[in-house]
């Protein structure tokens, strides 16, 4: 192994040993039935998702396949607590007496990023009308703080079973989450958006959290560096003065009924530590890859496997590796090893097995970043998954409707990701719901796209800032020297591709999610190309309006040169 990593890990190994032992995580619920009369009891789940320091919280692949047992907080703080009514506890509709525990069970960990995720889903029978806050708070310690203080730590949800004024249904809270830590090169801004989706597709708006019960002794703005804001539509955007310091943010994810509404119909918290990392030779950060592009939302079906296939491309040359492709997810997905590949030492890869059961029927969030030796990780990589106890659904804010043809013409961009945006749709009577984009190309194996991306151009090494700088044709390095040797194997989508003039897409106004195009498939990439282009304008996904086409579209997209962002 290379000296810089011995290094590196020992590093790591001391951070552990004195590191405290909370890194944040999230708080939602939701009605299991939304459709209730005015009187009514209403079984209402809630999950907890919080995120501990490993491996002084131990988890292993065992506990995560059996979900037992639940992780162990002996002589820690949060062992034995309850998620605690705070505030309007005399309307809570039965729920002051029937609190639920806050230790839950492992869902994932990684020791590159010294990371152990637990969570719980508890059924609570509370009457309709009730609205109250309930709290996760301690007096124990976060890891290391360089902003606010470390000394206890508090989450807390505002649950409203009002019966709503627009659709005579109970509401259901926002989903929000979002790895922790999140790796960022010290003195270089960053945006980091935080993925928060609602399953009623409604106006959803981010705040930094404020007061004792959000964010205890370590509240924003005092526990951020100067300048750091936070956008309603839910997009950090901080950049960190020191190395080697980490600094929370705690924000609430709120959803409205419109976007005058003022008042929330429920508030999530949200939070997660951002870690900063020494300057290094080579500043191109990781590529995580996968069969759908981040941001996208999947339909799924309890019973039935979903299978996804992570690949991680290391873009720094041999003194940098691969070590952990560390995931955000819920129970029970079992992840293979993250293997390299046996003809290209850049690459290596992962698979994901998940069989949704009846207690997720629902919204799940699943994350995801590649991480090296050097501390750099990949952009944070995040899918929907809307899974429907006997069909495959639409993801929210998606319509089916009848299928109309017609043909218009796209202007496209694509950035280092992949990852094609529509910049313009020349005919602007077309409404559209869905796109595909057909091609004639074989996409079986790729190592021919590959060694045939003559325009395809990523920096290189000796580009001092790719964010900001300038960059000459001698700044750049192709990606078919990088994989002209990879043999893709089949189901793993990546970005490679020739680049010849694009044809008219071909619009189809199809479902969204229909039932053939969702349902897991190993093979689903063994075929010539049917790819959709989805509209997430307002919906799920933080209220975006920028439409993306699956990353194997850009098969004919003209692409010469690329400027990291």
């Amino acid at each position: 192994m290379l000296p810089f990593y011995h290094l590196c890990f020992i590093s790591i190994f001391a951070i552990s040993i004195q590191a405290n032992h909370f890194r944040g995580g999230t708080i939602t619920w939701k009605p299991i039935n939304n459709n209730v009369s005015a009187n009514a009891t209403v079984s209402v789940m809630i999950t907890q998702t919080y995120i501990w320091t490993w491996p002084l919280i131990n988890c292993t692949d065992a506990m995560i396949a059996a979900q037992s047992p639940p992780i162990d907080l002996t002589g820690k703080s949060g062992d034995g607590d309850l998620l605690m009514c705070y505030d309007n506890c005399s309307t809570s509709g039965g729920y002051v007496g029937h609190e639920v525990p806050i230790t839950g069970y492992c869902t994932d960990f990684s020791a590159a990023l010294d990371v152990t995720v637990s969570q719980r889903s508890d059924i609570v029978n509370l009457t309709v009308r009730a609205f109250f806050l309930v709290e996760f708070a301690t007096s124990g310690n976060w890891q290391l703080l360089a902003l606010g203080s470390s000394t206890g730590w508090s989450l807390s949800s505002l649950i409203d079973l009002n019966i709503r004024p627009d659709n005579g249904l109970i509401n259901t809270a926002p989903v929000a989450t979002c790895i922790s830590y999140i790796s960022i090169p010290v003195n270089v801004q960053q945006t980091i958006q935080i993925p928060v989706l609602d399953a009623d597709n409604d106006i959803v708006r981010c705040r930094f959290a404020s007061g004792t019960s959000e964010c205890a002794n370590a509240c924003p703005p005092t526990s951020l560096p100067t300048g750091t804001t936070l956008s309603s539509s839910c997009m950090l955007t901080i950049t960190g003065p020191t190395a080697g310091n980490y600094y929370l943010v705690a924000a609430q994810a709120e959803d409205f009924i419109t976007n005058a509404s003022t008042n929330p119909m429920s508030s999530v918290p949200i939070q997660f530590l951002v870690y900063v990392y020494a300057a290094t030779n080579c500043t191109i950060k990781p590529l995580l890859l996968s069969d759908m592009a981040s941001g996208d939302c999947l339909g799924a079906e309890v019973g039935v496997s979903v299978v996804m296939h992570f690949t991680a491309v290391n873009l720094c040359g041999s003194d940098r590796e691969i070590i952990d492709i560390a995931t955000l997810s819920f129970p029970t997905i079992i992840k293979s090893a993250v293997v390299q590949s046996p003809t290209n030492a850049s690459i290596w890869s992962m698979e994901m097995t998940w069989i949704p059961s009846a207690m997720q029927v629902g919204s799940q969030v699943l994350c995801a970043v590649a991480c090296d030796n050097a501390s750099v990780q990949s952009d944070q990589y995040c899918i929907t998954i809307f899974v429907g106890l006997s069909s495959v659904p639409l993801c929210p804010g998606a319509t089916a409707g009848p299928t109309t043809t017609t043909t218009t013409t796209i202007e496209t961009t694509t950035n280092i990701l992949g990852e094609s945006s529509i910049k313009q749709i020349h005919d602007s009577t077309v409404d559209i719901t869905t796109m595909e984009m057909s091609t004639s190309i074989d996409v079986q194996t790729r190592k021919d796209l590959f060694t045939t991306m003559s325009d395809y151009t990523l920096p290189s090494d000796n580009v001092q800032s790719p964010i900001s700088d300038e960059m000459s044709n001698e700044d750049c390095t192709k990606v078919s020297d990088i994989l002209q040797d990879y043999d893709s194997p089949e189901s793993t989508s990546l970005f490679g591709s020739p680049t010849p003039e694009m044809d008219p897409a071909r619009v189809v106004r199809v479902p969204r999610m229909s039932k053939p195009s969702v349902v897991p498939n190993t093979q689903r990439f063994t075929m010539s190309i049917e790819l959709e282009v989805t509209n997430i304008s307002n919906n799920d996904l933080n209220d975006g309006e920028i439409q993306k086409f699956d990353r194997c579209s850009q098969l004919r997209v003209p692409v010469t040169r690329i400027k990291r962002l």
